[in-house]
């Protein structure tokens, strides 16, 4: 073999040495891509992590139940909280009325029905359970929204309560949700009575606008 024929046979292995570079090359190029590709998140794939959430599928919609549903109703009837009770205190809004617990004047933004310990209480009108809390100084207290913008307290109740009362309960008017107790601490002086408040659209009113409570014996007393 010549000079010449070994130059061209070395040039023709350099050449296809060249080639086969190029092509491991590009095949790797192609496999970077399509492994890219396969782990890129999919925006729209909701099994995934996304900032501010947690690995996992989506929770489930929730679903009412039977009988959670507001009520739709043009009015708002009120009955009294309790069949039979004595007025205690007024409700004075604006004017400072004397406590007997705390022994000052303050605004007494209710109404107190007195009535023996553990005389059933009853929502005041249909509605819906808003909370059911134990305030550290009204004590037991039970929180009813109704239509029209009203809402309905219960307080100084006892800390049983009926099995089924709470929040996001339906309940109707004369539905009984506890019981009259003497659990609120600024009014602890007192008798046992229902500390009784009604809201319209967050303002407070008067509940003997809105409810007529039968006294017991027959007559009504206010304290001094």
């Amino acid at each position: 073999m010549n000079q010449n024929q070994k130059k061209k046979q070395m040039t023709r292995g350099l050449t296809i040495a060249l080639a086969l570079l190029v092509v491991a090359a590009i095949v790797v190029t192609i496999v970077a891509v399509v492994s890219s590709k396969r782990t890129k998140p999919n925006p729209s794939d909701t099994t995934g992590t996304t900032p501010g959430q947690t690995t996992g599928t989506t929770a489930p919609e929730q679903t009412t139940k039977p009988g959670d549903e507001p009520i739709v109703a043009d009015d708002v009837t009120f009955i009294s909280p309790v069949t039979n009770g004595n007025i205690s205190k007024e409700w004075s809004a604006e004017i400072p009325v004397y406590s007997d617990t705390m022994e000052d004047y303050r605004v007494h933004l209710g109404v107190d029905i007195e009535a023996d310990a553990g005389t059933p209480v009853y929502a005041a009108a249909d509605g819906i359970i808003e909370s059911v809390t134990l305030d550290p100084m009204m004590g037991q207290t039970i929180v009813i929204s109704h239509n029209g913008g009203y809402k309905s307290v219960y307080q100084n109740l006892q800390t049983v309560i009926p099995e089924g009362i709470a929040e996001g309960v339906t309940v109707k008017a004369g539905d009984e949700i506890g019981a009259i107790g003497d659990t609120a601490l600024v009014e602890i002086s007192q008798s046992p009575h229902l500390h009784f408040e009604i809201y319209k659209d967050d303002k407070c009113e008067d509940p003997l606008t809105y409810v007529t409570v039968t006294p017991i014996d027959d007559e009504t007393y206010y304290e001094d």
